[in-house]
């Protein structure tokens, strides 16, 4: 089996019809029927029930194509971010990024670019969405991230969604809610919240239909900063809550620094982080790899979270 034969077999399966998936390959018919005959005698299954009017995929074809066409979509990303890399000469990226992502997600990416573009200077501004919203239509950056809640309405972004991870309650090590065997939002109630000084509407709107998590309390944190690696390192010290996803805290996870509480919070609270660019402005190809960079890491970043759930 080879990439070349899972393009004849997607292709196939997607039009329903040789002579359709011949066109579009570029290659005879006989050609590509012999392709296919070649992979399943290869794979020793049958991908494809024959009839008069076309072919249509069986179970097991079914399945391989789910794999298949995942497969190829890495395959031409990775050849579209070797081809930046080869274009990409003595740039510059001017980005900015929400806080908490400046203290997880942001790192990771600006060392995986340093391995491969290592001329490349960037600048990254911290802060808030509505602050960078203003730096992007004034040009002084080229993109940025942060949630993107209060952003989709503005027509003139392409929003490029990352995964988003649930919001988890962390506490330091040794805190007393960790030696209840049977956690509530009730029990939340005790104890103060640390939180960011902003958060989206959306989000307040969410919170104010769980009574057990007030805005009210949110707002009214115990430790309140615009400073989301403060705010980390503060938790570990102190018996404040700390809600964050988990990314965000892997390092202190598994230093034992902070400890995830088991309790299940309202599925709404969850992030919503994006890429934010202007729909007519071209990214340079510095800055185009520093896009594709950051949607890999966040892929990786959920994959192995999701990984560790199971």
């Amino acid at each position: 089996m080879n990439l070349k034969q899972l393009q004849h077999f997607v292709t196939l399966a997607e039009s329903g019809n040789v002579h359709k998936a011949s066109a579009r390959l570029n290659i005879s018919q006989p050609a590509l029927s012999k392709s296919i005959r070649v992979l399943e005698e290869d794979l020793d299954i049958v991908l494809f029930d024959r009839s008069p009017r076309g072919v249509r995929l069986t179970p097991v074809g079914q399945w391989l194509l789910s794999r298949s066409s995942s497969l190829l979509g890495d395959i031409q990303q990775l050849h579209t971010e070797i081809d930046l890399i080869k274009r990409q000469a003595n740039g510059s990226v001017r980005i900015a990024a929400g806080t908490v992502l400046c203290s997880s997600l942001m790192p990771e990416c600006l060392a995986r670019l340093r391995e491969v573009a290592a001329n490349v200077d960037i600048v990254v501004e911290s802060g808030y969405w509505d602050d960078h919203k203003h730096m992007l239509l004034n040009s002084e950056i080229d993109f940025f991230v942060a949630d993107s809640r209060e952003l989709e309405d503005i027509i003139e972004f392409d929003i490029a969604q990352l995964p988003s991870e649930p919001i988890c309650v962390y506490v330091r090590n040794g805190h007393n809610l960790l030696k209840k065997r049977k956690l509530t939002t009730a029990d939340l109630q005790k104890y103060p919240f640390s939180g960011l000084t902003k958060i989206p509407k959306e989000l307040e709107r969410a919170l104010k239909t769980y009574p057990e998590l007030p805005p009210s309390r949110w707002s009214a944190s115990a430790v309140s900063s615009n400073d989301f690696g403060l705010l980390r390192a503060s938790a570990a010290l102190t018996d404040v809550l700390f809600f964050s996803p988990p990314s965000a805290v892997k390092d202190q996870v598994r230093r034992k620094e902070l400890v995830r509480l088991n309790i299940a919070l309202p599925s709404a609270l969850q992030t919503h982080f994006a890429i934010v660019a202007l729909k007519d402005r071209k990214l340079s190809t510095s800055a185009e790899l520093m896009k594709h960079t950051i949607m890999e890491c966040a892929i990786q970043q959920f994959q192995a979270s999701e990984t560790l759930k199971q």
